[in-house]
């Protein structure tokens, strides 16, 4: 019986924490982990780290202004009890994470929603959900055919360490180094954070 009370306790702890939201939307970010400038170079998606340990998918303007977060499996249940169990090396748990951002040409956000069971064996992908949203956070969707992907730049494998990108039209230098999201005016020579 006391055994049961302890799970109880557990879980309710763990539902509470599925519900806390930062009122600051920056202290949710922890590290970002990779971004994609928009094609009309006005917005960027990125996905981060968040404090519970998953990743989940933001937008910013370029200029660093109204910042919002698009998905919160920050807040899941899964992966609130997959936090609770990786702090006592527990196994046999899924993980949802949110990333890899893509504009696509109707101007949505698409992203892969990717699960990961860790089980006594090691850790694999159990399953990835590809979806679409649109930049101020409504109508997320499944991905379909329709909604095709715009390429800014094609893969470069000598440079496929460095994330950056630039905006002719606002002629900046966007990237992305020690986790932080930098911008470089052109003409200038010291970089500055981008979201503060």
């Amino acid at each position: 019986m006391a055994k049961a009370a302890c799970w109880v306790v557990v879980i309710a702890i763990i539902l509470a924490g599925c519900t806390a939201a930062t009122p600051d939307a920056r202290g949710q970010i922890v590290k970002i982990v990779d971004f994609e400038l928009s094609p009309d170079e006005d917005k960027i998606a990125f996905s981060a780290l968040t404090p519970i340990g998953n990743t989940d998918v933001w937008v910013v303007d370029i200029d660093g202004t109204n910042l919002k977060k698009l998905t919160f499996k920050d807040r899941s249940p899964s992966n609130h009890v997959a936090r609770f169990f990786k702090k006592r090396k527990w196994r046999n748990f899924y993980e949802v994470d949110i990333h890899s951002p893509e504009w696509t040409k109707g101007g949505r956000i698409a992203f892969c929603e990717e699960i990961t069971r860790h089980h006594e064996t090691g850790v694999n992908t159990a399953g990835l959900i590809y979806r679409t949203i649109k930049p101020d956070g409504t109508d997320r969707r499944y991905k379909t055919d329709n909604d095709e992907i715009v390429r800014r730049k094609p893969f470069d494998p000598i440079h496929s360490f460095e994330l950056s990108d630039q905006s002719e039209k606002h002629k900046k230098k966007i990237f992305l180094q020690d986790s932080t999201l930098w911008f470089l005016d052109f003409g200038e020579t010291t970089p500055k954070k981008l979201i503060e």
